[in-house]
């Protein structure tokens, strides 16, 4: 049997365990262009930072691929020809024959709104690939932030093309001779206050544009995002909030000058882009996978596409949520969970995704945030509970309850266990219960206070 699998990241390399595991024998192909190595995306921030390597941020030791007997080919896909069984390749790279396909292709930066300069000025980019990260070290650091720790930035392009999100990207600061004095990131989610961050402990007092009331509305509500701009401020963001940008100014030589914006213009020589991400599906637009409009692969229960015997999972795939609503879910432990469901398909198994409970946990800049259940919903029906501690520690806590039973939680400053309240969502547990509870959920370091409830 000849497995092919589009993509190594944890999506895709989870199907691989998984079909090795059980088949020791099969013949496993892994195509990849953004890297050599499956990497913890969610940790490019600290190569970034300095605090880790590449290698570092690789759950799996290098000679994984070799051990496990999968044949690794960097090169970019650009279709997929079904009556053939074959995946296209760029340039003059051989296809790829398959008897069963995983499509696990990720995502790729969101595309701006029509900017003025976006796509065709020297110092604008994303930070969501390999290749970003890379740009944005030279365009701060003047090269890798650890030395000569960056693998080769041009070990694929043989085998890419023009319009791949794994190109290298051309930075201004080599350009200008010195790196920016000026630095701005637009776009009010988790990746936003990564970068916002990045830029924070290479020395600058960045510009935050977020064009909505409050950052990450999708998330938080008004007070907790307050908090949290606050905290920004404290530390020297600056953040400009109901601010749209209309477009970029070079230099005269190709290099970003000046960001245009509805509330005047700002001096910028480098911004990165943080509007989100969508599913790197562009190159199946014209093939035979249906596609639906978030540019998800639309999948059965067991993640088959309309394909006999190709599947698709991670963040490319659409699957159904517990609102029947089907699209993308683009969270690192769904994809993970999704990559074993499509190896276990792609085994023969008759198996089907199964979401489970919402959550999540990030840390925007010092501020701990956990979140589980339904939160942001607006439920008929549903109410919440809300409670802002300013004593030895400062937290918010937000409850959300409804026809008697808490459903959700939204977190801040303190840490949780989600699985705790997880379960607790699935036993039904009312309002007066968790609150009499909740500290049997923390997760806080020693010596930190226990949470004293009021109201």
């Amino acid at each position: 049997m000849r497995i092919v699998i589009i993509g190594n990241g944890v999506a895709g390399m989870q199907a691989a365990m998984t079909i090795r595991k059980r088949e020791p024998d099969w013949e496993i192909t892994v195509i990849s262009e953004e890297s050599d190595h499956f990497f913890s995306r969610t940790a490019l921030m600290y190569i970034m930072c300095g605090q880790l390597s590449h290698q570092d941020i690789e759950p799996l030791e290098r000679d994984a691929y070799a051990n496990l007997g999968l044949k690794r080919v960097r090169a970019r896909a650009t279709g997929i020809d079904t009556e053939a069984r074959t995946v296209l390749m760029a340039g003059d790279h051989p296809s790829v024959p398959f008897d069963r396909l995983i499509v696990a292709v990720g995502s790729r930066p969101a595309p701006a709104p029509f900017w003025k300069g976006y796509g065709a000025l020297r110092g604008i980019g994303h930070f969501v690939t390999h290749q970003d990260l890379q740009w944005l070290e030279r365009e701060v650091h003047g090269g890798p932030s650890r030395g000569g720790d960056a693998p080769r930035p041009d070990a694929h392009l043989a085998y890419s093309t023009p319009d791949s999100p794994y190109q290298p990207r051309l930075d201004a600061a080599s350009s200008r001779g010195s790196r920016p004095k000026n630095v701005a990131v637009i776009g009010g989610g988790l990746i936003g206050v990564e970068s916002v961050e990045v830029l924070l402990k290479a020395g600058y007092n960045p510009h935050f544009l977020i064009r909505e009331d409050w950052f990450w509305p999708m998330a938080i509500d008004q007070a907790e995002s307050t908090w949290i701009a606050e905290e920004m401020g404290h530390h020297g963001v600056n953040v400009h909030l109901q601010t749209n940008v209309t477009g970029f100014e070079g230099d005269g030589n190709g290099n970003l000058a000046l960001t245009k914006t509805d509330k005047g213009d700002l001096e910028t020589e480098l911004v990165v882009v943080a509007i989100g991400v969508k599913p790197n599906t562009t190159w199946l637009a014209d093939g035979p996978l249906q596609i639906d409009k978030f540019g998800g692969i639309l999948v059965d229960e067991g993640l088959q596409t309309n394909v006999e015997g190709i599947f698709a999972c991670g963040d490319c795939a659409s699957v159904r949520w517990f609102n029947d609503v089907v699209r993308p879910e683009q969270l690192w432990y769904t994809a993970r969970d999704q990559g074993r469901i499509a190896g276990k398909r792609a085994l023969g198994d008759d198996v089907t995704y199964s979401r489970g409970l919402f959550y999540n946990s990030a840390k925007l800049m010092d501020i701990e945030y956990t979140t589980a259940g339904y939160v942001g919903w607006q439920l008929e029906g549903e109410q919440e509970f809300f409670f802002h501690e300013k004593d030895k520690v400062r937290s918010t806590t937000r409850i959300v309850h409804r026809n008697g039973a808490v459903i959700g939680f939204n977190m801040l400053g303190r840490r949780w266990d989600h699985s705790i309240l997880l379960r607790w969502i699935e036993q039904r547990r009312s309002l007066a219960w968790v609150k009499a509870h909740l500290n049997e959920a923390r997760f806080d370091t020693e010596f930190v206070p226990p949470l004293q409830l009021a109201g």
